[in-house]
């Protein structure tokens, strides 16, 4: 009797096992139809995933096997930033700003609030330990915002308790790939605001390890191969074209003034790098809820403008213009630079699948910017590659920025206030070093010498007398630049800068 129920048992038990086993198939099988259809839907995501180097790759796919995780993650992201912004919204914009740029360093926030309210010279002893682009917001608020600094100090252990505590039950592979993904938070806000591709990739490459990893190999040097072309072919064009040329040089010059409070573009960046890191905004309360589509990290002015001036005065190109830099020149001088506005739009036009996702910048800050002034394209375009259709000027976009650019305006609305200083320094402050010994492969110097630009510079009569300060370094700024460089959520309008733009570093 008892060796019949033991068979019946085993019997029972296999079943369950092969029962499971092809819930299992069925289910990959499914997930990897599915997987296939969202890709073919839209192949912006996976080949997003591609452009990362394998090490990221791998974490992204490890930590997607657990999208429950991503989500819950994401839920105490949410409860987190709420409380982060519950604390600051009695704050003015600059006060704001302020405590967002010390949010950067939790380090910072612990030592300047762990035993109470610290004196003047304690704050200037603690700062030393740390970069300089953060002293002035340290100095100014760790102190006089000490009740705000010291909830955050607490939210920031609340937050690492309970992340803790989550990944926990989890194995060591996973949680080392979830950690450094929290440090990457680009990365990680790009999975959560994704989260059915996160669940579906995780799954495929749960069942097809090997097959997904190669097929992504493969992407990922085919997306290499083409960016290069790319960059070859948008520095071949902008140094046919004289007038662009000159007024690419001239926007970058007013770009760095204005936004990146930058001295002069034409200083060399040096070969020697220091390599440190600029710290990202933290994952949990994200970037200052006003800017207009997702920064996380504060990168030099040749980030954006995709070149920068080697030794010599020649012109090293870098990668495309970032998104931030075209949606600031269209938003507030959507007329000012009209060949280099042409010269965005005709590469967009040579290259509609862009690796760079360069089609979709033009796209939002040309094609859909009702105060361009089309039809100065179109004459533009009459003595160049006559690509414009004729219908084109005549009709009228879509969207709108916020408000009119036309003129800036003489004071705008909660600017933060200056801090510059009121007189020129007599010798310039040297620069650091930033850029690497060894260049990446998308690097292309310029054929001919820079030439100073053709339009007045618009800077200001006076420059910062800062002292040095180390920016990201390069070859950080290019693998964040390379690879999942547009929006989570695509934009509207052309991008928005925060009020009184940025204080950069």
């Amino acid at each position: 009797m008892r060796s019949h129920l033991n068979i019946l048992t085993a019997t029972m038990i296999l079943t369950m096992v092969m029962l499971i086993n092809f819930a299992n198939t069925t289910f990959a099988q499914t997930d990897l139809k599915q997987f296939k259809k969202v890709v073919e839907e839209d192949s912006t995501l996976i080949y997003g995933l591609a452009g990362y180097d394998k090490a990221v790759r791998n974490d992204i796919l490890t930590v997607a096997q657990h999208p429950e995780v991503v989500q819950q993650i994401k839920d105490m992201q949410q409860a987190s930033q709420n409380s982060f912004r519950a604390l600051i919204e009695g704050l003015d914009r600059e006060k704001q700003f302020g405590i967002y740029e010390l949010s950067r360093y939790p380090d910072l926030i612990q030592e300047l609030t762990i035993n109470g309210k610290t004196k003047k010279s304690d704050v200037e002893n603690i700062i030393i330990a740390y970069p300089q682009d953060i002293h002035e917001a340290a100095l100014k608020y760790g102190r006089s915002q000490h009740k705000i600094l010291t909830a955050i100090g607490r939210l920031n252990q609340k937050n690492k308790d309970d992340f803790e505590t989550l990944i926990g039950k989890y194995d060591s592979s996973f949680q080392e790939a979830i950690k450094r993904l929290i440090d990457t938070p680009e990365v990680l806000a790009t999975m959560a605001d994704n989260l059915e591709f996160t669940r579906l990739a995780g799954s495929v490459y749960n069942q097809y390890p090997a097959d997904m990893s190669a097929k992504l190999e493969e992407m990922h040097n085919q997306i290499k191969v083409q960016k290069a072309k790319e960059l070859e072919d948008y520095q071949q064009k902008m140094e046919e074209d004289e007038e662009a040329y000159q007024e690419m040089l001239a926007a970058a010059e007013q770009f760095a003034s204005e936004e990146m409070n930058n001295k002069s573009i034409t200083d060399p960046v040096t070969q020697q790098v220091e390599v440190v890191n600029v710290n990202h905004y933290s994952y949990w309360y994200g970037y200052p809820y006003w800017y207009s589509y997702p920064y996380w990290r504060p990168y030099p002015w040749y980030y954006h403008t995709g070149f920068y001036y080697g030794s010599g005065g020649r012109i090293i190109y870098i990668g495309m213009p970032s998104y931030w830099y075209v949606g600031w020149h269209h938003r507030y001088y959507p007329n000012r630079y009209p060949h280099l506005s042409y010269h965005y739009y005709r590469h967009a036009h040579r290259h509609p699948r862009s690796y760079y996702n360069f089609n979709r910048t033009v796209n939002v800050n040309i094609n859909n910017n009702i105060y361009l002034d089309r039809s100065n394209l179109a004459r533009i375009d009459n003595n160049r590659s006559k690509i414009i259709p004729k219908q084109w000027p005549a009709e009228r976009p879509a969207t709108r920025p916020d408000v009119r650019p036309g003129e800036r305006p003489v004071q705008r609305p909660e600017t933060r206030p200056a801090t510059r200083p009121s007189t020129r320094p007599t010798q310039p402050t040297q620069r650091p070093g930033t850029r690497p010994e060894t260049r990446p492969e998308t690097q292309r110097p310029s054929t001919r010498p820079a030439t100073p630009p053709a339009q007045p510079s618009t800077r200001p009569a006076t420059r910062p007398a800062s002292p040095p300060v180390n920016y990201n370094n390069y070859r950080s700024n290019e693998s964040f630049r390379q690879n999942w460089s547009r929006p989570s959520t695509p934009a509207t309008r052309p991008a928005a800068r925060p009020a009184g733009g940025f204080k950069r570093r």
